[in-house]
């Protein structure tokens, strides 16, 4: 519409409804009507005196945001549908499940990482292969128990571990901690007879650990 000229008043006040339309981010704050003299189309020059010239109308105006229609397509832009087959769950307990999709993902790019060495085991026949997916879940299953027992007793009591830097923490990953227990040995001797199982390498952080996981797991390493 900028730098059109119109014939008559209605024409130039039409097309400015019909810019604004086309752009409803925007309202006008002002808006006034010109006239514009002009000679026959086609004239060049100065005008001739007492040559008689046309009239035509044209649009200046101010615009300025549509606060309304923008706030509104913010929100619009902010919501996503999540559906389920599941109709007993509420929209609370769907988008709880929706945002904890993330952890499923994670550990099952755990199961692929070099942790378990999954890409040196060739299998040809199916039923081997799904055996082994199910025994790689069972175990990602019990590292997550694992992971979220240890760091629900930890919040519990109010203890942190030590991470990878050293610095305390309240959610140490169960990978972390497996690492921590490398090196620890089972020394069984045997005199007279008699044989006496000991454990090795032992440290205070590990009795902590097992400690807050619960006297089972205590029993093991006595």
């Amino acid at each position: 519409m900028a730098g059109d000229d119109f014939f008559c008043e209605e024409d130039a006040l039409k097309a400015a409804e019909k810019w604004i339309a086309d752009f409803p981010s925007v309202l006008f704050e002002k808006v006034d009507l010109k006239t514009i003299k002009k000679r026959e189309a086609g004239k060049r020059g100065s005008p001739l005196k007492n040559e008689k010239l046309k009239t035509y109308y044209k649009i200046d105006g101010i615009i300025k945001v549509n606060d309304a229609f923008v706030l509104n397509e913010m929100e619009k832009m902010g919501l996503f549908i999540l559906a389920s087959n599941d109709i007993r769950l509420s929209p609370e307990e769907m988008l709880k499940y929706y945002k904890g999709q993330d952890k499923v993902e994670k550990g099952f790019r755990f199961l692929k990482s070099d942790t378990f060495s999954i890409s040196k085991v060739y299998l040809k026949n199916k039923s081997r292969i799904e055996a082994l997916t199910m025994i790689m879940v069972l175990c990602l299953m019990i590292y997550a128990i694992a992971e979220w027992k240890l760091r629900t007793k930890l919040e519990e009591e109010n203890e942190t571990v030590p991470d990878q830097k050293g610095k305390p923490t309240k959610r140490p990953t169960m990978r972390w901690i497996f690492f921590k227990f490398q090196g620890i040995t089972e020394l069984i001797t045997q005199k007279k007879g008699k044989k006496k199982s000991e454990i090795l390498n032992m440290e205070e952080i590990h009795w902590k650990i097992l400690s807050l996981m619960g006297e089972k797991y205590e029993n093991i390493y006595l």
